[in-house]
């Protein structure tokens, strides 16, 4: 058998962050607090008082009262020889919101990312090594017995971290603040792991980066001579790896809590079939509604603008800017060449200093990481993600998936990533919009966290009112999106769609020949040029007919089976945004298409 050792490269971060806690009163807590409360106006109540509405011994009113004094809801004042407590303007907004007292922390993670795709983790998950403890090799060793390193980012998005946070479950602490990472080492630290070429498998890995398996074999297999021409390396990375326990094992019924863990995307929500919409006339209207409704703020993502949609995301943000909207642009485009064009398109924004609303631009193209629309209106906040959003009426006929999110605590966690966006881009500019959409992100979450929760209302179905409308959107960020469209790809059933605009039709063609279990599946696929091919497969003959339609945006990569459908936006490297629509709506996805 033959069995390689050698080292995962990874950066070591150190993401400093808030949590943040209501401790949930006792109703006799809350029934005191009302007490003194309504007693304001007269100046207050007295223990005596109090002791006799209750009608509790004076002990427990007492440590009730104590309670409510260290939150800082109820303060004593005396007056002649009484003491009278009296409600503090902290105790009027709990007693008129329902709020929980809050409590601030501040914490410190150590977060690692694998430097081949950038997927990250809990540096506590993993049983890493240091150049220190490989010490008796000689210098320079780890490094080239490691594998090579492909990724060339340096920074990590605080927003991208949010989910590897260490929090208290059982207080309920949620995510206030999260600031800007502090890298500690690059090739410092390592994940060393074992490779065995015989039976194609990786050892060693966690669960939601078996993902690497391919990529890791390859390289392995094109280095095999080196590898086994320093056997001091393999020997003590050998007995390094069995003096630790292995922490990520493959993951069985007992460790069902880890995988949940390495598989979370990065937010959830429950949607419906409204908030989906198809083609780009959809998306478009979809978009229009978010900014009619808009106030306060608005942040507008645009990825792969041409110079036509420029000019449509101007006349958006100067429409804002009449109404006294403050609105935040970051755009980026697939090419070089109109670049400076749209640039010049966006700094008109800026044109009419008169206007009351407030804009804040890039002026180089940004990384590609989706286009979206994030706003706080008088419902709370709503966050459109999708190609379609920006689209012109020529492209009304193209599939353009958008989504709708009204769920205020995934708009806080996107809020986040979009925050660390801004601060990825050079010089001062960028520092007003990172720290206005960290404070929405911090303003959305406190509310959500510290007022009851309140159950969302069922949605009748558009096709079948007698039907709940129901599912869920699973967000997901960055590399984690490649290993969930490897994990979807390979699973059975009878209905594929898949769209890559950057590559002839045929070739994905001829893929889909080798996927388990493929007939019977009808697949729709798409590259470039080459348009749209319907495949079917019975017995062992493929049938492929060319299906006349409007190509797919170059600004997304689709992946539907059965009910689930993957929107992929952006560099899948970066901290890009995607979303997987499943349950109820996916399912009428596929009736929605059909009909378009």
């Amino acid at each position: 058998m033959t069995m390689i050792r050698t080292l995962i490269p990874l950066q070591m971060y150190v993401v400093t962050y808030e949590l943040a806690h209501g401790r949930p009163y006792s109703r006799f807590e809350e029934l005191l607090l009302k007490a003194i409360y309504e007693a304001s106006d007269t100046g207050g109540r007295t223990s005596r008082e109090l002791e006799k509405i209750f009608q509790v011994h004076l002990r427990l009113l007492t440590e009730g009262l104590v309670t409510l004094i260290q939150e800082g809801w109820v303060a004593m004042a005396q007056k002649d020889t009484q003491i009278y407590y009296l409600v503090t303007a902290e105790g009027r907004s709990t007693v008129s919101t329902g709020r929980r007292p809050l409590r601030v922390r501040t914490a410190h993670a150590r977060i690692v990312r694998e430097r081949l795709t950038g997927q990250m983790a809990r540096a506590s998950d993993l049983n890493l090594v240091t150049t220190n403890s490989l010490r008796r090799l000689p210098r320079g060793v780890p490094r080239r017995q490691a594998l090579q390193s492909r990724l060339i980012r340096t920074k990590v998005n605080g927003g991208e971290a949010e989910r590897l946070l260490p929090r208290s479950g059982e207080q309920h602490e949620w995510v206030r603040w999260i600031d800007s990472a502090t890298r500690v080492s690059q090739d410092l630290h390592y994940l060393p792991i074992r490779v065995d070429l015989d039976a194609d498998k990786v050892f060693g890995l966690p669960y939601q980066w078996h993902h690497l398996t391919g990529t890791i074999l390859q390289e392995v297999r094109e280095r095999v001579p080196q590898f086994e021409a320093d056997q001091e390396f393999q020997d003590v990375l050998g007995r390094l790896m069995q003096s630790t326990p292995d922490r990520a094992a493959e993951p069985d019924d007992e460790t069902e809590s880890v995988v949940q863990q390495w598989a979370e995307p990065y937010a959830r929500a429950a949607v419906s079939c409204a908030d989906l919409t198809w083609n780009g006339s959809q998306g478009r209207a979809v978009a229009a509604e978010l900014l009619q409704r808009a106030h306060g703020s608005v942040l507008l993502v645009a990825g792969h603008l041409d110079p036509s949609a420029a000019v449509t995301l101007k006349d958006a943000a100067l429409a804002l800017r009449r109404r006294g909207v403050h609105c935040d642009v970051l755009w980026s485009c697939a090419d070089d060449q109109p670049a400076t064009a749209i640039a010049r398109t966006i700094s008109a924004i800026r044109a009419d200093d008169s206007l009351p609303g407030k804009v804040q631009f890039n002026r180089q193209p940004a990384a590609a990481v989706a286009d979206m629309i994030i706003t706080s209106t008088e419902d709370g906040p709503v966050v459109a993600v999708g190609a379609g959003l920006f689209g012109l009426p020529a492209q009304d006929g193209e599939l353009r998936p958008v989504l709708r999110i009204t769920d205020p605590a995934a708009a806080a966690q996107l809020s986040r990533i979009c925050a660390g966006w801004w601060e990825e881009l050079p010089g001062s500019d960028p520092a007003l919009p990172a720290h206005r959409w960290k404070h929405l992100a911090e303003q959305w979450a406190g509310d959500l966290a510290r007022i009851p929760a309140v159950d969302r209302a069922p949605v009748a179905c558009p096709d079948d009112p007698s039907c709940a409308c129901t599912g869920e959107v699973l967000i997901l960020v960055g590399p984690q999106q490649s290993a969930f469209q490897d994990r979807l790809a390979v699973e059975p059933g009878v209905r594929y769609l898949r769209t890559e605009p950057e590559r002839p039709a045929d070739d994905l063609v001829v893929e889909l020949s080798g996927l388990d279990d493929a007939v019977g599946r009808m697949f729709r696929v798409v590259g470039g040029s080459d348009g749209w091919r319907t495949v079917r497969r019975k017995a062992s003959t493929w049938f492929t007919e060319v299906v006349r339609a409007a190509p797919p945006a170059r600004a997304q990569r689709i992946l539907a089976v059965n009910g689930q459908w993957l929107v992929q936006c952006g560099d899948p490297d970066r901290s890009s945004v995607s979303f997987c629509v499943e349950g109820h709506v996916g399912e009428r996805a596929w009736i929605q298409l059909v009909k378009a």
